[in-house]
């Protein structure tokens, strides 16, 4: 049985990539990432720049989340934000989240 097929994540230099797939398990990204996606974390991309989606850990577990670094801050804060609205924004210090990775890809059960 093959996990992930090579093809799956065609044009994403894979070789080196250090790669942890996590299991979406909130709303907070609907309608973008559900429930049971199974999403590939390139753990080597903690840093908010560009802006995209991140798996970070909140205090609270690991979640991924939209994060963009704020320009000229001092000291460095970020913007954390939900796709779903009914989920408010916030803004942190960078040195108060802890980055697991950049969501590179998406994968769910039909």
């Amino acid at each position: 049985m093959r996990l992930l097929h090579r093809g799956w994540l065609a044009g994403v230099d894979s070789g080196h990539l250090p790669l942890r797939i996590i299991t979406i398990g909130r709303d907070s990204m609907e309608p973008l990432l559900h429930s049971g996606h199974r999403i590939p974390v390139d753990t080597s991309q903690r840093v908010p720049v560009p802006p995209g989606i991140f798996v970070i850990w909140d205090g609270m577990g690991v979640v991924a989340k939209r994060v963009e670094h704020i320009p000229n801050s001092e000291p460095t804060k970020v913007v954390i934000k939900s796709v779903n609205p009914e989920y408010q924004i916030y803004e942190r210090h960078a040195d108060e989240v802890n980055i697991v990775g950049r969501v590179i890809w998406a994968a769910r059960r039909l």
